[in-house]
């Protein structure tokens, strides 16, 4: 096997994988201290080795053209791949250096704020944290992320994963005018007479809950008028009275303590595994997700605080 290569190859493929990210010739120029014309020669370069077009160029906007993003399929995971390699090389140096991109959950994000921000990027100045709010299950090394967050029942297959937060029940939650006005379910089969709020997640709405009676997990089909693809959104609309709707209760404890929002069937509440942080196998040695995996142990394990989800909290410690 040859490992002879041309290192403007390489370089091509990194600025062609900078454009497709930064959407833009100028913008990667920018990031990569490089001049414009000198991105667009590579490009212009890399397209007659490809012998196709690589970009759709407008003077608004920068898009892959078909050939363009097959070559982005194959290319970004290698050069992951080969980034890997380098950091886990470098690594042994214990450098805590570069970008660290993570995908969590959108209703997740003001907590890892709150308990970890800014106290971990002024522990490691040389870091850039970049935090991706994504409710779909995806894959993270085919998107480009060095790890995710998600409840520990939703983790991937063939991955590290590292407990984060303690085990939450699922709760379900209505404003005191909804109950004034229609009373309450003693029950969850009564749930099929009540008016509902169904979160939407990628293609489906979640329209059966879970719960345990009589020590058997069953689930109850639900209806509503409304449905939305945002955690906030659903518990904004609770708090209007539009219906009932059920959640971790670490997301509404600030609620409740006010008495804006009441729970219902305490008894038949599902407890469900807490956060897990996961990453690849192989990125163990990576410093900066050592660092990230340490501090993150460290905040996040303690028991919820009404104030975790507050833009204001009392104390992040």
């Amino acid at each position: 096997m040859s490992l002879t290569t041309d290192r403007s190859h390489l370089d091509g493929l990194v600025m062609f994988l900078t454009v497709a990210e930064y959407r833009g010739f100028r913008a990667a120029a920018r990031h990569l201290g490089i001049t414009p014309s000198a991105v667009s020669q590579a490009i212009r370069n890399l397209e007659e080795r490809v012998g196709a077009p690589l970009f759709s160029r407008t003077t608004r906007s920068v898009r892959l053209t078909e050939a363009g993003e097959r070559l982005h399929a194959h290319a970004r995971p290698a050069v992951d791949m080969l980034t890997a390699g380098l950091d886990a090389a470098s690594g042994l140096g214990g450098e805590i250096t570069g970008r660290l991109r993570m995908n969590v959950p959108r209703p997740t994000l003001p907590l890892l704020v709150n308990r970890l921000l800014p106290d971990f990027l002024d522990a490691h100045p040389n870091v850039e944290l970049e935090l991706v709010g994504e409710d779909r299950p995806i894959d993270i090394v085919e998107e480009g992320f060095d790890a995710g967050i998600r409840l520990g029942n939703f983790v991937q297959i063939d991955m590290v994963a590292v407990w984060l937060t303690p085990p939450e029940r699922f709760v379900v939650v209505g404003a005191p005018a909804l109950f004034q006005k229609h009373g309450r379910p003693s029950s969850p089969y009564d749930l099929q007479d009540f008016r509902c709020i169904l979160l939407r997640q990628s293609v489906r709405a979640l329209d059966h809950w879970r719960f345990v009676v009589d020590g058997e997990r069953i689930t109850v089909g639900v209806a509503g008028p409304l449905v939305i693809n945002d955690v906030e959104a659903c518990i904004r609309s609770a708090l209007r009275g539009v219906g009932l709707f059920q959640l971790p209760h670490s997301l509404v404890m600030s609620h409740l303590e006010s008495g804006d929002l009441q729970t219902v069937l305490e008894p038949y509440c599902e407890e469900v595994p807490g956060l897990s942080l996961y990453y690849p196998s192989r990125s163990q040695s990576l410093p900066k997700l050592r660092a990230f995996v340490d501090f993150a142990t460290q905040r996040m394990r303690r028991e919820f605080r009404p104030d975790d989800y507050l833009p204001n909290p009392v104390s992040c410690k």
